[in-house]
């Protein structure tokens, strides 16, 4: 018994002095744990606040942080909270007790809190070295408004006056839906756009977190719709992806995470079931929707809180409209009082005032006014209700005072095309030309020229304008209206039927003529061609693209003895019968984006003597020569019998020579060559009246089989390929302007054979560059290449992880770093004609140029993503002619600078811009 306690009271007592020696040894090392601590903490927060300042700089960009970085950046708050509390313990414990002695027990502890924190901080700090490089993505977050193209209405007296009331409404709390009815062209969508304008520049103060506007148009489509919306909301590919059924669960989710939002529905003919759309009501406390509509009905049933009549002009607002766009004019006292009575035949409709006021624009002689005057009282529609005839009248005046010749059966062929639609301009050209609109004696240079200057007169007209994307035009949907209108009823060989935007998958015989000359079905449902439209003779073009047709009757164009235009792009066609040899008039065949597309049987081509365009630009179907294919099928032998084309697009399939020599091609005004032996074209560069040549897979032996072609080519576009000397095949095309490498494999010499041979310039022409993800390669340009691009004026480089500098004017040893080689470009000799550079997401570019330059023509220069960029070749000296430098403020901020004059005269220039997608 003796023992058992003598072995516990020494057990006791081992544990004592253990615990008691570890609280002195804590103790003792109070100073050092807590700067240990301290020092920690300090590494800790640096750390934050770098990565604190690269959210708050790429925030400016529209970026978010990761996930690990948002729970990482709390831990971090809340331990240098703790740390905040404990420094202040530490000074309280420098204070002796009594004026003698440390307290003991505050420094134990603090010391032993500050052992325990250190490991803590440890964790994080171990965290933050696990992060990944990039610690911010993009925020898919939407605009909150966007500016709508669109005249103001704020310095006309009475639309501002209708503009303030509908702002009223629209900040009132009580007011959720607002009905916006009157009759077309009367300002009721210039007045939301308005609207949308005054949020957007933060003229109005608005409570919304997104405000989103939807054009709906005559035919309701409720696809169309919720595409409209989801694009807005940034997750229109998302919901593209999932069955049509769950859009509109997709697209309630997505309002409601808007919180309060503005919904404009534009251009309403009929109720629109909110809930099959997916749009949140009732319980969306601040949400409010506005909606445009010609009918008041249409208002009642979508049960709108409040309606806002828009209401034709007053005479003295129109005479105010009417001056603006009739200009100076309208102050000569001789043509004054024609001029109002002149406005006053417009009834008050703002689109005619504007019209009729561009028509009379430059028109000085009082005979002219005269004669408008006239014109317009005496313009009489048929078969229309009066509040139409009020809206044609004026704007058919304006279609009869069009002058130069076929400019009004030009004016009316846009009609064809279906309502908002934005018209490529050089599609619609080529169609007049086929047509014969355009003087056929002309060539072809002359007749696009022709065509040019038709579309411009109707713009400054005011019969058509500028479309959604550049080189593109469109009517007004009253001014088509009104175009529709004439040309059914015409008896001059005008004659159309035009039922495109069709939401029935047939079409009947009513109000369908044999003495039809152009029928449009356009964005329909048609499953199948009308097979009465084979007794349409006179017609003379055809329009169905955009109809899911499958298949074409055999025997359909056999009575189409007249048909000069037929489109045929975006159908579901999988042949092409040969029966379409009998179109001996055809004169354009557009069978673009026809993926389905499998077979042309033989002499379906061929026969077609008259043909001037043949386009299948996106189409599946590929080309090939004679013994590539069955007898049965088209050649591209058959092409060389086609004496009139000037217009070419087509995918070649072929690896075998090209049988268009470049004589043959010489006559072409534009081909588009999509050199893919084995699948459809995924790239198909967009370029207008050029000689495009694309090549991909096994380039050099496509290059080889296809030397004339490329003897004449005026653009070069490789890509999605493995190439290690470019240059092979880019130096035998002396008519080059274009070249474009699109995600190259390869070494980072693949230029090698681009230098000039024999005092002759590999690229006299060249005029723009484009090199998108070609990883590998290091410098875009070599010096020995640089003093040949004299034409140069252009040039992108995008996505190219390993690029390290833009112009290599210096070649340097990439071990030692020493330059082994200079250029002897001196000054201006280098790219004199460069204009614009373009230098995209080049996470290793450290350099443009390490050489003085004098860039006598840069004006504009883009950089985004682009971290090591530090320094710009520019300087007081070189730099006169840059216009505008645009990127980010913190890149800019960051660059370092020969000297601050240089900077300060660059300043003015740097344009800050959003991110790029």
């Amino acid at each position: 018994m003796a023992s058992i306690v003598k072995s516990a009271v020494v057990g006791v007592g081992k544990f004592l002095c253990t615990t008691i020696y570890s609280k002195i040894t804590i103790f003792f090392k109070f100073q050092p744990n807590t700067d240990s601590l301290r020092a920690k903490m300090k590494e800790l927060s640096d750390s934050k606040q770098n990565i604190e300042g690269y959210l708050e700089s790429t925030g400016k960009q529209g970026k978010v942080a990761i996930l690990p970085v948002k729970d990482w950046i709390p831990k971090v708050n809340n331990i240098e909270g703790q740390w905040n509390s404990m420094e202040e313990d530490i000074k309280a414990s420098q204070k002796h007790f009594c004026g003698c002695f440390p307290n003991c027990y505050l420094r134990y502890k603090l010391s032993k809190s500050s052992m325990e924190k250190i490991q803590e901080v440890k964790e994080l700090m171990d965290t933050r070295a696990n992060f990944p490089e990039e610690l911010a993505v993009p925020n898919p977050q939407p605009e909150s408004v966007q500016e709508m193209p669109g005249p103001s209405i704020v310095v006309q007296k009475a639309a501002s006056e209708l503009l303030d009331r509908l702002k009223e409404l629209v900040l009132n709390d009580e007011i959720r839906k607002i009905g916006i009815w009157g009759m077309g062209g009367v300002g009721k969508t210039t007045l939301v756009s308005n609207l949308n304008n005054l949020m957007a520049d933060g003229s109005l103060a608005h409570p919304f977190d997104i405000i989103i506007l939807v054009t709906v148009s005559s035919i309701l489509d409720l696809h169309g719709i919720q595409l409209q919306i989801a694009e807005r909301l940034k997750f229109k590919e998302e919901l593209e992806k999932e069955s049509k059924v769950r859009w509109a669960t997709l697209l309630l989710g997505g309002l409601k995470k808007q919180k309060k939002f503005l919904l404009i529905l534009d251009d309403v003919w009929e109720k629109i079931d909110l809930d099959k759309v997916g749009i949140p009501q009732g319980d969306m406390l601040g949400c409010k929707i506005i909606l445009t509509t010609r009918s008041l009905d249409v208002c009642h049933q979508m049960e709108t809180d409040k309606n806002i009549p828009v209401i034709t002009l007053n005479d003295e607002a129109s005479w105010e409209l009417f001056s603006k766009h009739v200009g100076e004019l309208s102050d000569v006292e001789e043509l004054k009082s024609l001029a109002r009575e002149v406005a006053k035949e417009c009834n008050g409709l703002p689109l005619a005032i504007k019209v009729v006021g561009c028509s009379m624009r430059g028109k000085e002689r009082v005979e002219q006014w005269r004669k408008a005057l006239r014109g317009l009282r005496a313009s009489q529609p048929r078969n229309i209700e009066r509040v139409e005839e009020d809206v044609f009248v004026p704007l058919k005046w304006s279609y009869d005072s069009l002058q130069g010749k076929n400019i009004q059966p030009c004016f009316l062929y846009c009609s064809l095309f279906p309502e908002d639609f934005s018209i490529n301009e050089d599609e619609l050209i080529r169609c007049w030309r086929a047509e014969g609109l355009i003087d056929e004696s002309l060539n072809i240079e002359e007749s696009l020229e022709s065509g040019v200057d038709l579309i411009e007169k109707l713009k400054h007209s005011c019969m058509l304008e500028p479309g959604q994307g550049k080189g593109t035009v469109k009517m007004h949907d009253i001014v088509r209206d009104v175009a529709i209108w004439i040309a059914s009823s015409s008896e001059d060989g005008n004659k159309f039927f035009v039922q495109s935007n069709m939401s029935w998958s047939k079409i009947t015989k009513e109000g369908m003529h044999e003495s039809i000359n152009r029928a449009s079905f356009v964005n329909g449902r048609l499953s199948e061609i009308p097979t009465f439209l084979a007794t349409c003779s006179s017609l003379s073009t055809l329009f169905l693209q955009d109809n899911p047709l499958n298949k074409i009757p055999r025997d359909i164009f056999l009575g189409l003895k007249a048909l000069r235009v037929l489109n045929l792009s975006g159908t579901k066609i999988k042949s092409l019968p040969k029966d379409v040899g009998e179109l001996n008039n055809l004169r354009l065949l557009n069978l673009s984006y026809t993926y389905e597309l499998e077979r042309i049987e033989a002499h379906a081509i061929s026969r077609l003597s008259s043909l001037e365009v043949l386009d299948l630009y996106r189409s599946d179907y590929g080309w090939k020569v004679k013994g590539e294919v069955d007898e049965e099928s088209v050649t591209l032998e058959e092409l060389l019998h086609l004496e009139y084309l000037y217009y070419l697009r087509i995918r070649v399939s072929s690896t075998g020579y090209f049988p268009l020599d470049s004589t043959w091609l010489k006559r072409l005004k534009s081909f588009h060559f999509y050199m893919e032996p084995s699948e459809i074209g995924i790239l198909w560069l967009e370029r207008v009246d050029e000689r495009v040549v694309e090549l991909s897979g096994d380039v050099e032996h496509l290059a080889k089989c296809a030397e004339g072609m490329l003897s004449i080519a005026t653009c070069l576009c490789i890509h999605d390929c493995s190439v290690n000397r470019i240059g092979e095949v880019a130096k035998s095309i002396p008519n080059l302007k274009e070249l474009n490498l699109f995600r190259i494999e390869g070494s980072d010499n693949i230029w090698e054979g681009m230098v000039k041979s024999g005092g002759r310039s590999s690229f006299p022409k060249l005029q723009n560059i484009s090199v998108i993800g070609c990883d590998g390669l290091k410098s875009l340009i070599p010096h020995d290449l640089l003093e040949e691009l004299h034409n140069l004026e252009k040039i992108d480089v995008w996505n190219c992880s390993d690029m390290k500098e833009i112009f290599g004017a210096k070649v340097v040893d990439e071990n030692t770093l020493e330059i082994v080689a200079t250029c002897s470009v001196v000054g201006s000799n280098a790219l004199p004609n460069l204009q614009f550079l373009c230098l995209f997401n080049l996470p290793e570019l450290r350099y443009i140029c390490q050489e003085a330059f004098s860039w006598p023509s840069l004006e504009i220069v883009q950089v985004e993503y682009c971290p090591n960029l530090r320094r710009l070749p520019f300087s007081t000296g070189n730099a006169k002619k840059i216009q505008e430098i645009e990127g980010r403020e913190a890149w800019w901020k960051e660059l370092e600078w020969e000297d601050e004059e240089t900077r300060l005269n660059l300043q003015k220039h740097f344009k800050e811009r959003t991110p790029w997608l």
